[in-house]
Order: C-alpha cells, then sequence, then structure tokens
C-alpha cells in the first residue's frame, strides 16, 4: 500500500476493514468516498472483487488510486471506473510553534457549533480536536498521530469567505497539533480547489503526493434470492 495511502486511511478511518483478494476494504456507511474505498495491496487484484463488495454493502463502488499503481487503473479503467475528484497532499513542517489568532473554538468534542456530525462519526476512534470559527462562520478538525498532524473538514460559510476566516482556524489547529507534540502537517484537498489551494499554500503547504478515485459509473442492480 502507497505510504500516504496508509497514513490517509489511519488517520480518517472507515469503520470497517476487510483485507482479501488483493484489496483492502474500507466501509463507512456511504460517509465520504475516502472512508468507502478500496486500496491497493496487490497489483494484480481482480477489479470483480471490489464491485462485489461494495454492491453487496449498498454504496457505490470506489477506489483510490496512488502513483505507481497505473495499471490497477488502467484495469479500473477498462471496467467500467471513471476518474472522480483528483486530490493533492499537501505537507509543511512544523518547526516552530505556529502564530495563531486563537479566535477559534478548539476543543476535543465536537460540541454544539460543529455543523458536520457525520464527520465527527468518522473521527470518534482517532485522537482529533475540532475547531469552530467565531460565530460558526467555519469549521475544521486536525488529527494528533505522533509527530504528525492532518487537517481535515475545512469548511468557511459562503459569506464569511475571503475575509481570514479559514486561515485563523488552519493556523489555530496547527498550534493545537504543534502543542500536542506534532512536528509535520498535511492535508488533502480536490485538486481543481483554486481557493484551497491558495490557502494553504500561503500557510506554507507544498504538494507531495497525489491520488484519483475511480467511480464505477454504472453500479450492477444486486437480485434477491441469493446469487454469485
Amino acid at each position: 500500500m502507497h505510504e500516504w495511502a496508509r497514513r490517509v486511511t489511519s488517520d480518517w478511518p472507515p469503520f470497517e476493514v476487510e483485507e482479501r483478494g488483493g484489496w483492502r476494504f474500507g466501509f463507512a456507511e456511504g460517509i465520504t468516498k475516502r472512508a468507502n474505498s478500496a486500496l491497493v495491496l496487490d497489483p494484480g487484484a481482480d477489479v470483480a472483487e471490489v464491485t462485489a463488495y461494495y454492491t453487496r454493502r449498498g454504496v457505490r463502488p470506489c477506489v483510490q488510486v496512488w502513483p505507481g499503481e497505473e495499471e490497477v487503473d488502467r484495469r479500473l479503467d477498462e471496467h467500467g471506473y471513471a476518474v472522480v475528484e483528483p486530490s493533492l497532499v499537501l505537507a509543511r513542517d512544523l518547526g516552530e510553534r505556529p502564530e495563531a489568532p486563537g479566535t477559534s473554538s478548539v476543543s476535543a468534542s465536537p460540541g454544539a457549533g460543529w455543523s458536520a456530525p457525520e464527520a465527527a462519526r468518522i473521527l470518534g476512534p482517532v485522537n482529533a480536536a475540532y475547531g469552530v470559527a467565531a460565530e460558526g462562520r467555519g469549521r475544521g478538525a486536525a488529527v494528533l498521530d505522533g509527530e504528525s498532524v492532518a487537517v481535515c473538514a475545512m469548511f468557511t460559510a459562503p459569506g464569511a469567505r475571503g475575509r481570514g476566516v479559514a486561515s485563523g482556524l488552519l493556523a489555530d489547529l496547527l498550534r493545537w497539533g504543534y502543542d500536542g507534540g506534532a512536528r509535520r502537517a498535511y492535508l488533502c484537498v480536490v485538486a481543481d480547489n483554486a481557493p484551497a489551494l491558495r490557502l494553504y499554500e500561503r500557510a506554507g503547504f507544498t504538494r507531495v503526493s497525489r491520488y484519483h478515485n475511480r467511480v464505477l459509473e454504472h453500479t450492477p442492480r444486486t437480485h434477491g434470492g441469493g446469487g454469485s
């Protein structure tokens, strides 16, 4: 499994994990593609295993494809899996305690101002902090794992964009991570999200990896009474 794939799935974990047939299947009741996708363990793994697993679970079959998995990517394409949401992994060092405005409420539990309960379900098993900007104008989370902190679930209310809400929230989350022992930070962002990329690059993040999802365009129908 790709190094970054392993780290990302550890910090944004599925509810259930099953490894078989050369795949690592993650399932989280359909909450985000990232937690409901297969990761490649064996480059020769049969794509039909992915289709069967997720069809049985009632979610659209999805595979994360990382650099070095081009042969798998080709076979997924042949099986009708389309590219969805090419994404980038951005990272930066935390050599010094980040300057932060302290305008966000950052706590170990989601709290009343947290506006993404499904994300909180995903983050329940990990060491996470939930940040809410003043007046609920934005929210984000951070996951601490040793010397690494992952920033995720960032959102800014449409009327508050371009006013420094997201940059302040990001800085507050990075400071939380640093105070918890993190010396490196990373995040994932959809590649065509230009405003988010500008925000993160201004905050010192640079591109270190990439991935895309392959999602089955036409999910086979399941029929009652058993079957293969």
